[in-house]
């Protein structure tokens, strides 16, 4: 199957959600995420990203079915990003379960890095569990750094405490930043 990465269009918005908690169910039994979490971004921040240009998706294209049973286009993944002081924060990041490991997180994390360099920003950061060996281990792969907790910025602060108010749990989870810069 190929992966074409993507602005998201309106008609997608709908479909994110259970993307997001298709994707969450790799956490089933992780003690960072409490049992039976089950938010996911309100469609209302992802139509404004949208229109903002801050949302991708990642569609399966085939020539027919794919092995999982669906046809082309399927969304199978996406990445919001917002703009925090200057820089770039990957917000969610959400790859179907049946597709995870397969480079579609890591593509789309290229799309988000592209769109913060074309806006001249200097990094972009994130929030992830550090104790996990898929998340903390990807972005080291894409070269991500942890940042020490006297260097995050307010903004930076601010969404690594909105992740304690959805209930996950902030002595397991990292701040992350790739330096970019605009060139």
């Amino acid at each position: 199957m190929d992966v074409v990465i993507r602005p998201a269009d309106a008609g997608e918005i709908a479909c994110l959600g259970e993307v997001e908690r298709d994707g969450d169910r790799r956490y089933a039994g992780y003690d960072g995420v409490p049992a039976g979490f089950d938010d996911a971004v309100a469609p209302s921040t992802l139509e404004r990203a949208r229109q903002e240009g801050r949302l991708w998706v990642a569609a399966g294209m085939s020539g027919g079915e794919t092995e999982e049973g669906s046809g082309d286009g399927e969304i199978i993944g996406f990445a919001l990003v917002d703009a925090l002081g200057g820089e770039a924060h990957l917000a969610q990041l959400s790859v179907r379960l049946a597709f995870q490991g397969r480079g579609v997180g890591r593509r789309l994390v290229d799309a988000v890095v592209a769109w913060a360099r074309d806006g001249s920003m200097a990094a972009v950061t994130l929030c992830t569990f550090g104790d996990v060996g898929w998340n903390r281990p990807l972005y080291e792969h894409l070269g991500f750094v942890v940042v020490p907790e006297e260097q995050w910025t307010p903004p930076v602060r601010a969404a690594f405490e909105g992740d304690g108010a959805l209930g996950l749990d902030l002595d397991r989870r990292v701040v992350m930043r790739l330096a970019i810069g605009s060139g």
